[in-house]
C-alpha cells in the first residue's frame, strides 16, 4: 500500500512549477499600484493590509479549490456559485465578473498609455497611444492566443527576472527613515487594491490540472505561489515606500496617487537610471499584454455565452464590439483612470466573489462542524462586505477620505 501511494504522489518539482503560475499572477499589475494606493497610510499599516487580504485571499483559494469539481478544465464563475449558492450566487457573479473583467481591460489600457506617454522620448497623443496598444493586444485575443500559450514560459521568466532588476535597480536613493511615516486614518484605502494584486483564483482549475486533480498538492502549490508573490510584494512596496516622499512635492506617493500613476513613473524621474526606466517600461509591458490577452479572452467568452444565451446570435463582430469597445472608450475619455478601475474591480468585483462568497461558503461547510471555520467565514463576510460599502460610500461621497 505505502509503495502504491508512493507513486500517485504529486513529485515536488510538479508542485513548485505549478506555483509558479500562481506567482505570475500575483506579480502583475497590482504589484504596481500597491505602493501607491498603501503608502499614503505608511508602511507598517500597508504590511497590515498586505498580511490581512493575503490571508484572505489565500483561504479563499481554498475554498474554491476543495470545492472545484475534479472535471472542472475551465473555471465558469457564474457555474461555480450556482452550484454552491443557487440563482442568487450565480447572478452575483455574472454582474461582479462583468465588472471584474470590463475592469482590468479600462486598467491595463489607461497604465500603459500613461507610461508610454511619460517615459517615452517622444511625444504622442494618449488616443492615439490607447488606440494603438489596443488593436495590438486586441488582434492576439482574437487571432494569436496560440501564439503566447506556447512561449508562457519564456513570458512568465522574463516577467521574473524584470522584477528582479527592477528591485535591484531601484534601491539607490533608498532611506529607511520614510518607513517610519505612519497615518492609520488611511489604512482602509489600501485594501481594494490590496484584493485586486492577491487575486490569482481564475486559474485554480489549471493548478488542478498539472498536479492530476490532487486537492493536497493544488492546495500546497497554491501556499508556495502566494508565499513568494507575498514576498516579491512586500519587498516592492518596501522599496517604493523607503524610496518615496509621502505628500512633499512632486513624485510623492501623494502626488502619484492623485494623478493616478503607477510607482516605476515616480522612480524614474528619481532615479535617472536607463536601466530601470527600460526595465519599468518592459514589465508593464510584459505583465499587461499576457494579463490583458487572458482576461479579454475571457471576457469575449463570457459575452459569446451571454449572447448566444439571450439574442440567440455568436456573430464575432458582435461578440467583440460588446466586450473591448467599451474598455477602449472608457480608457480614452478618462486616460487616469488606472487607480480607480483596480480601486472598483478590487473592492466590488473580486471583493464578492473571492471574499464574500467564498466566505458564506465556508459558512455552510463548517455548519455544526468547525466552530472555527464558521467564525473564520463570518469573519471573511464581515471584511469583504466592509471593504465594499467603504469603497461604495466613498464613491457616491458619503465618506470623504481624500487625502487632499
Amino acid at each position: 500500500m505505502k509503495t502504491e501511494y508512493m507513486q500517485q504522489r504529486v513529485p515536488f518539482r510538479t508542485i513548485f512549477l505549478s506555483s509558479l503560475l500562481v506567482a505570475g499572477n500575483l506579480i502583475g499589475l497590482g504589484i504596481l499600484a500597491l505602493p501607491i494606493k498603501m503608502g499614503l497610510s505608511g508602511f507598517l499599516p500597508s504590511l497590515f493590509d498586505i498580511l490581512l487580504i493575503c490571508t484572505i485571499m489565500l483561504i479563499s483559494a481554498f475554498v474554491i479549490a476543495i470545492r472545484l469539481a475534479p472535471d472542472k478544465k475551465n473555471f465558469d464563475i457564474p457555474s461555480f456559485f450556482h452550484q454552491e449558492l443557487g440563482t442568487i450566487g450565480r447572478w452575483l457573479a455574472i454582474i461582479c465578473n462583468l465588472i471584474l473583467l470590463y475592469g482590468v481591460l479600462v486598467a491595463y489600457l489607461s497604465v500603459i498609455a500613461s507610461m508610454l506617454l511619460l517615459l517615452l522620448p517622444i511625444k504622442i497623443s494618449h488616443i492615439w497611444v490607447t488606440i494603438a496598444y489596443f488593436f495590438i493586444v486586441t488582434s492576439l485575443i482574437m487571432f494569436g492566443r496560440d501564439i503566447l500559450k506556447r512561449g508562457n514560459a519564456i513570458l512568465l521568466a522574463s516577467i521574473f527576472i524584470c522584477f528582479l532588476i527592477l528591485v535591484q535597480s531601484s534601491t539607490a536613493d533608498f532611506n529607511p527613515h520614510l518607513l517610519t511615516y505612519v497615518n492609520w486614518k488611511f489604512l482602509p484605502l489600501g485594501l481594494p487594491v490590496a484584493v485586486f494584486a492577491f487575486h490569482f483564483h481564475n486559474i485554480i482549475p489549471t493548478i488542478a490540472n498539472y498536479v492530476n486533480h490532487d486537492t493536497k498538492a493544488t492546495c500546497k502549490a497554491i501556499i508556495i505561489g502566494v508565499i513568494i508573490g507575498l514576498v516579491m510584494n512586500l519587498i516592492w512596496t518596501l522599496i517604493v515606500l523607503g524610496s518615496l516622499l509621502p505628500k512633499a512635492g512632486v513624485d510623492s506617493i501623494l502626488d502619484t496617487f492623485v494623478h493616478g500613476l503607477p510607482a516605476t513613473i515616480p522612480l524614474t524621474h528619481l532615479l535617472h537610471s536607463g536601466v530601470f526606466t527600460t526595465t519599468a517600461l518592459i514589465f508593464p509591458l510584459l505583465t499587461v499584454s499576457a494579463a490583458y490577452v487572458a482576461n479579454g479572452t475571457g471576457l469575449f467568452g463570457f459575452i459569446k455565452d451571454m449572447t448566444y444565451t439571450y439574442l440567440k446570435t455568436e456573430n464575432n463582430l458582435l461578440i467583440g464590439c460588446l466586450a473591448f469597445i467599451p474598455p477602449l472608450v472608457i480608457a480614452i475619455i478618462y486616460p487616469q483612470i488606472f487607480l480607480s478601475a483596480i480601486d472598483i474591480v478590487g473592492g466590488v468585483g473580486e471583493t464578492i466573489l473571492f471574499i464574500v462568497l467564498p466566505g458564506i461558503i465556508l459558512t455552510r461547510m463548517a455548519y455544526k462542524k468547525s466552530s472555527i471555520l464558521s467564525f473564520i467565514g463570518y469573519l471573511m463576510v464581515g471584511i469583504g462586505l466592509f471593504i465594499f460599502l467603504f469603497l461604495l460610500s466613498q464613491k457616491i461621497g458619503l465618506v470623504h477620505l481624500a487625502p487632499v
